[in-house]
């Protein structure tokens, strides 16, 4: 009897809670509790001999992590100039058809383009790319599109195209902005056309707002899954430090900090200005660029660029990235990217990561996980048709 029953209890499962999801489960019962004492809960006394609980972080299970001095979520970065945002409501986005008119250029985007389409088709009822807006086949100007979606960056050339489409209806007008280096400046002249303007950076939002664009949401273009994925690279392409920036004052501070951790390290440099006396292998990628992203043991990327982060999440890739807006939307601190503020942060954040290789694989296994699903780019085409939908 006690066999069979020694039997049933080794056949039990024991389900582990990861710390966030027990932080939140506690959280919501006390919000239940609130709600129903109409007072504050009481909070029981830590039982006899226990630990109590230090402030910080959740730190997930089995591992251990430098405490992060940002929130763990950044809200939705939305601008509106026209009024409250109409209350969400359920989106059935295989109701909608698209009418897509891309400006992206066709050496640097013609992945993002096809992959916005194909994810686009895949949620839609019709998704129709067009090369121009002008003379548009009958059978196009029938269909009432709920949505003219613009790819890339309008001139001045592309306002007559706009201003007066023959279509049947009244679709939402949006353009999705290659905009990650610079600001579309041209889109003064056009900014009352749209009713939604999506940008790659988050710094650019003033500058929109200024030129009166009606609402503007901060998305990114996702990483290409079919060039940034991980992969084994010619020993050529592998280093233990890969440092991308420009060699400038502030910089160089940071490689001062630094030389004592990378004294006996392969060290690449990738931006303008380095030289070989500066201690590192500088390198000028073109096409090979996510080839020195999976080659790399740590990243340090000074400045970072939104899109080239969510690629080195698809490569795998373990990244410190100083400090920018642009990273708090769509990563997670210390989860999925490890983030500094300084130079000597920096210096203190990498010596602890690289002596802690397990907590390294933690974060990029977090971020390759965020980039094939939360960050991919069918969940960001599913916002923006939502978005629109709700206008």
């Amino acid at each position: 009897m006690n066999k069979k029953r020694s039997r049933e209890r080794s056949r039990r499962t024991q389900i582990r809670l990861h710390p966030v999801t027990e932080q939140r489960i506690a959280k919501m019962v006390v919000r239940v509790l609130k709600k129903n004492s109409g007072g504050t809960p009481q909070v029981p006394a830590p039982l006899p001999g226990a630990a109590p609980s230090l402030p910080g972080p959740p730190v997930a299970a089995e591992t251990e992590t430098v405490p992060s001095e940002q929130p763990a979520a950044a809200p939705t970065v939305l601008a509106e100039l026209d009024g409250a945002r109409n209350p969400p409501g359920p989106v059935d986005t295989k109701q909608m058809k698209v009418l897509v008119r891309s400006l992206l250029s066709e050496d640097s985007h013609w992945h993002t383009e096809q992959s916005i389409l194909d994810g686009l088709r895949l949620v839609t009822q019709a998704a129709a790319p067009v090369k121009h807006l002008y003379n548009l086949p009958v059978g196009l100007t029938a269909i009432p599109f709920d949505l003219l979606l613009v790819l890339g960056n309008p001139d001045a050339n592309f306002f007559d195209e706009l201003r007066d489409p023959v279509l049947s209806g009244s679709p939402v007008k949006a353009v999705w902005l290659a905009d990650a280096a610079a600001p579309a400046e041209q889109l003064a002249s056009i900014a009352d056309a749209f009713d939604l303007v999506f940008t790659q950076n988050i710094n650019h939002i003033p500058l929109y707002r200024y030129m009166g664009c009606r609402q503007i949401v901060y998305l990114p273009f996702a990483a290409d899954p079919s060039v940034y994925f991980p992969k084994a690279v010619n020993i050529a392409y592998q280093s233990d430090i890969l440092f991308i920036g420009n060699a400038d004052p502030r910089t160089r501070e940071m490689f001062a900090g630094m030389k004592p951790l990378l004294a006996d390290k392969k060290v690449f440099a990738m931006g303008l200005g380095w030289q070989p006396e500066d201690g590192v292998t500088c390198v000028r990628p073109l096409a090979d660029i996510q080839e020195y992203y999976n080659g790399a043991t740590v990243i340090i990327y000074a400045q970072p660029e939104p899109g080239q982060v969510l690629a080195i999440g698809a490569c795998g890739g373990f990244l410190l990235a100083e400090n920018d807006p642009n990273l708090y939307e769509y990563m997670r601190p210390d989860e999925d990217i490890v983030i500094f503020r300084s130079a000597g942060d920096l210096q203190e954040k990498l010596g602890y990561y690289w002596d802690r290789p397990e907590l390294m694989r933690y974060v990029s296994t977090n971020a390759l996980y965020g980039s094939k699903y939360r960050n991919s780019c069918l969940q960001m085409v599913l916002k923006l048709l939502h978005l629109a939908a709700r206008r």
